[in-house]
């Protein structure tokens, strides 16, 4: 079939019961009780996989946007442009406040994904037209989505309210948050259901969850709780002989329209340009736009001077990564280069907001790096070398720039190399703050970073930041804690 924009608009086929657009607020948004009981939604098959596609809209909305809360305080980039981005700035400095309305997008548009699988889950059992195992592969893929959505909550907030069924506005309004450790035991349930019900990657539709995608996802889940055996027991089973994911040979083709369907996107955001497109080319691209590119462009970030420097010259990622030599797309023939730093890897020709660019979410070269922490830890620092140089050789193009076993002799520096290979290896792909946060080491690397560099050697200005303990996680959205009863919501540490 053709590659699943998820488009909204493909919702209207499905009638309003997935159209969280009332204007009534409420604390996590359920869908209103009387659209629920539509008579004609939720009999047939195709109503099912269309209400599945529904929960995918969710997250294609919100991920271009990600970077605002995963990438901004990770010290990769620095924050330019803050009138068409209100509440980055904050962002940026780690000075947060409950107010802030990025956090209270976030937390709305990604409980509309939980209660858009929640709906499927009530509602799966009602088409008797199923194909065989079409009604397991959408109930994996609603539960993989929901455990995506509980993953992304609770490594941003802590503890959130944990809803798993359809519910009232007012019984939303009386749902405290759980506990951290009780989201994770719900993800960990739900990615187990999902791997039960969907397809092997060669036969799930492009852009949809796989097998694969939630093996892949609950190892790294098992790795963020330090729960090393059974990270090793999924991440065996991701590189067994019954997947056929493969590192490809040239890291730019990673980001590229034509080749974004390759062996090594575990799991991607699909989009198509024009009205299915993302804004990540316009939001990272500078005003001015860049030369056979894009025409304009937001510059919303860009890239620190502390990333920069990590790279050596002849790493492949860096000219994906960060481009220094700008040429306006007003570019004429024989004009100079100006030197403007800024983000390229998400970069491709399109209209502004409008990019077709898929964006792999869940990839396997982090997997790679994930196996080499999970092993180093299993004590078999041999083979965890052998998983970081896997990635290595691959970004410089041989092994001569592997690392030896001496160079990981101790803990601490097993780790200065793990969290610096992830840095560059997924470099504005929303991992290295959480990678900072789990690892314990954002109150020490997150203080006084260098930012925006005025030439290739340097120059650059700093930026304080400071991180905390308490600041591993944002601070709950005062909306939410006002819609909810008086009480039930609690403020994170710090913030109140």
């Amino acid at each position: 079939m053709q590659k699943n924009k998820f488009n909204i608009t493909i919702l209207i086929l499905l009638s309003a019961a997935f159209l969280l657009g009332s204007c009534e607020k409420s604390l996590l948004r359920p869908v209103p009780e009387s659209v629920l009981t539509t008579a004609n939604a939720y009999n047939t098959a195709k109503d099912m996989d269309l209400a599945v596609l529904g929960i995918y809209n969710s997250l294609q909305s919100r991920v271009p946007k990600d970077f605002e809360l995963m990438e901004v305080p990770s010290g990769n980039v620095w924050v330019q442009y803050f009138a068409t981005a209100p509440g980055i700035d904050e962002i940026s400095t780690l000075t947060v406040s409950p107010q802030n309305d990025k956090l209270n997008s976030f937390w709305k548009t990604t409980y509309n994904g939980i209660f858009r699988a929640n709906l499927v889950l009530a509602n799966i059992d009602k088409p008797t037209d199923y194909a065989t195992s079409k009604k397991e592969q959408l109930t994996g893929e609603a539960k993989f989505l929901r455990a995506w959505f509980y993953f992304d909550l609770v490594r941003i907030f802590g503890g959130v309210p944990a809803v798993t069924t359809v519910i009232t506005a007012n019984e939303s309004r009386n749902t405290g948050r759980a506990s951290e450790q009780d989201i994770y035991a719900l993800i960990v349930a739900d990615l187990k259901d999902a791997i039960a019900g969907l397809p092997a990657p060669s036969s799930a539709d492009w852009g949809r969850a796989s097998k694969g995608a939630a093996v892949a996802l609950l190892a790294k889940v098992y790795v963020y709780l330090k729960d090393w055996n059974n990270a090793k027991t999924y991440l065996d089973e991701l590189f067994s002989g019954e997947f056929s994911y493969s590192l490809l040979t040239n890291y730019a083709d990673l980001f590229k329209v034509a080749t974004e369907k390759n062996s090594e996107a575990i799991f991607s955001v699909a989009y198509a340009a024009g009205t299915n497109g993302q804004s990540l080319t316009y939001d990272l691209a500078p005003i001015g736009g860049v030369y056979n590119v894009v025409n304009n462009g937001n510059r919303v970030i860009r890239p620190s001077w502390d990333l920069r420097k990590a790279f050596e010259e002849d790493d492949s990622r860096f000219p994906v990564t960060i481009a220094e030599d700008w040429y306006p797309f007003a570019y004429k023939q024989g004009d100079p280069a100006i030197f403007y730093p800024y983000i390229n890897k998400w970069l491709v020709p399109s209209d502004p907001a409008s990019s077709g660019l898929d964006i792999p979410v869940l990839r396997l070269a982090d997997l790679i790096l994930l196996n080499a922490e999970t092993l180093y830890n299993l004590n078999k620092p041999d083979l965890a070398l052998a998983a970081i140089n896997k990635v290595r050789e691959r970004a410089f193009g041989n092994a001569s720039h592997d690392y030896e076993l001496s160079d990981i002799a101790t803990e601490e520096i097993f780790y200065d190399k793990l969290l610096l290979e992830r840095r560059l290896e997924l470099a504005v792909e929303n991992d290295r703050w959480f990678d900072l946060v789990r690892t314990g080491r954002y109150t020490t690397v997150i203080q006084h970073i260098e930012g925006e560099y005025t030439s290739k050697t340097g120059g650059a200005t700093i930026m304080t930041m400071s991180a905390k303990p308490y600041m591993k996680y944002f601070p709950i959205p005062y909306e939410q804690i006002q819609l909810a009863a008086p009480g039930v919501l609690t403020q994170n540490e710090g913030y109140n």
